[in-house]
């Protein structure tokens, strides 16, 4: 690599804000999970727009209705987690329950909550997709409609000194922008999860009635770098840069 190429790569490593985030898991199947009699294994159709080849498909209700070992303790202060999510059959009725949950089914959730679980006053009259960082509550977002398939991205930190995960924001269908930033969430909850680190994930189904199906597709789970480890990385290389340039030839 030349000196100007490590010098460039220096700079981008040392700015790399929340947009660089490091992968913890990526699946867009149903391998690596355990399935309990509430979750099947599907094969999306053409009709189920971003979901697509082999998806999760929860019909029932468990605590643990699927649930895997993740390959690493997650501690990071940041993690990014995303996943499409349909409602692809039935009614979406209040308190129809899907969550996606880190560390056990009463830590931090996100997912859908249907009718903001009948309460009186919430973010959006009727919302259907919640936040939250601990078993009970939640921060909500839009109204669903059945049938039409819907991107979750959420973003769980440890903010203000704390040693457990304690906000957890939601964005749904974000821009590229809101992504790349992490700015405009459509729903914050705050709240101490009581966990720091988590290795297990699962998803809890609640309340889902016979003839409901709710699809999740393309889960994926990412930790966004401390800016101080970033700008770290970048002055490390910019020292290989420099010694590269120095040395005789």
């Amino acid at each position: 690599m030349s000196f100007a190429s490590k010098l460039a790569l220096a700079a981008l490593i040392s700015t790399a804000g929340a947009a660089h985030a490091l992968p913890v898991l990526v699946s867009s199947d149903t391998s690596g999970w355990t399935l309990s009699s509430s979750a099947s294994a599907t094969t999306a159709t053409a009709g189920d727009g971003a979901i697509s080849g082999e998806a999760l498909r929860f019909t029932g209700n468990n605590d643990n209705a699927a649930t895997r070992q993740l390959g690493q303790v997650v501690s990071a202060s940041r993690v990014i987690v995303q996943f499409d999510l349909r409602f692809d059959a039935g009614t979406v009725d209040t308190n129809d329950f899907l969550g996606l949950w880190l560390g056990s089914s009463t830590g931090p959730n996100i997912g859908l909550k249907g009718n903001c679980d009948g309460a009186a006053a919430c973010n959006g009259n009727g919302a259907d997709l919640f936040v939250r960082t601990t078993g009970t509550g939640g921060s909500f977002s839009t109204a669903i409609a059945v049938g039409q398939t819907y991107h979750l991205f959420g973003l769980l930190e440890k903010v203000n000194g704390s040693v457990n995960y304690n906000r957890y924001s939601l964005w749904v269908n974000p821009t590229g922008a809101e992504m790349a930033g992490l700015t405009g969430a459509d729903a914050v909850f705050s709240e101490n999860s009581g966990i720091s680190s988590f290795s297990t994930i699962g998803f809890r189904s609640v309340n889902l009635d016979a003839g409901d199906a709710v699809l999740v597709d393309n889960l994926s789970i990412s930790t966004v770098p401390e800016p101080a480890t970033a700008a770290l990385a970048g002055l490390a290389l910019l020292g290989v840069a420099l010694t590269s340039r120095r040395r005789p030839r």
